[in-house]
């Protein structure tokens, strides 16, 4: 019993460290959008989309579609949406209406893996750049 208590304790201090950010693709090409994103809590399940950072947006930008996919399970689309007439750096918290947050089993310790990828259309609709940010996270790391 005291081997599974020391057990838990070691997951439990891993997953408290917090949610990991990372920039997928180690060599990114000239043109890609940095994508940086972050769950709180109203950002689970039914909730708003998160709020979502963006650099280097290319200026011809005019429209971004954005979508969300788990990676641990492979099947699970967590939707995005598409912002008409949008060069901003900023993607604000609730902006993404078919958005549908993760929702992971609330007793469930494990951090699970999201994707946000952001691409950036020109007048035409024409993908000029993309980027993608992922979040490494569970239950226990949101607010």
């Amino acid at each position: 019993m005291k081997q599974l208590r020391f057990v838990f304790q070691i997951a439990l201090s891993i997953m408290m460290t917090g949610c990991v950010a990372t920039q997928i693709g180690a060599n990114i090409e000239p043109g890609t959008i940095g994508v940086s994103f972050s769950f709180q809590k109203a950002n689970m399940c039914f909730g708003a989309s998160p709020q979502i950072m963006l650099t280097n947006l290319p200026p011809e930008t005019k429209g971004v579609k954005v979508s969300f996919r788990d990676l641990d399970h492979p099947g699970a689309d967590h939707g995005g949406g598409d912002l008409k007439n949008f060069n901003s750096t900023l993607i604000p918290a609730g902006a993404l209406k078919q958005y549908q947050g993760p929702c992971p089993p609330m007793d469930d310790p494990r951090r699970y893996h999201y994707v946000c990828k952001v691409e950036a259309l020109d007048a035409n609709g024409t993908v000029i750049a993309f980027g993608q940010g992922m979040k490494e996270c569970g239950w226990v790391d949101v607010k």
